[in-house]
């Protein structure tokens, strides 16, 4: 379970960029790769706190956060973030207690428009 929004220095794992921020009570992650898409889920946490840290760690991360990123915990929790940084982008999904990440990283910025 996540506990925490602090930042961290650990990576997310194999698939993911290597300064790509691992949230406080997450495994390395196990990648499904479709072509350039990497997509990466944890499922059993703290939604709420893995969204917060993200929203927070990105930024510090050198990622920019994408217009239209919200959370709401009523009924219950879900949020969504975009980010992007070089030619890497990608999006953050919290449904309760599962959170996914999904990266796209092209060769070049051009090459994903």
């Amino acid at each position: 379970m996540v506990t925490t929004a602090s930042a961290t220095t650990a990576t997310g794992g194999p698939g993911l960029p290597s300064d790509f921020p691992l949230a406080p009570g997450l495994s390395a992650c196990h990648p499904t790769v479709q072509g350039p898409e990497v997509i990466c889920e944890w499922s059993g946490v703290d939604g709420h706190a893995v969204y917060t840290f993200y929203h927070d760690a990105l930024p510090k991360a050198g990622y920019t956060l994408l217009p239209g990123a919200g959370e709401q915990t009523t009924p219950s929790e879900m949020g969504a973030l975009g980010f992007k940084k070089g030619s890497v982008s990608g999006a953050l999904t919290v449904r309760r207690t599962t959170v996914t990440i999904q990266v796209i990283t092209c060769p070049t910025p051009e090459s994903c428009r």
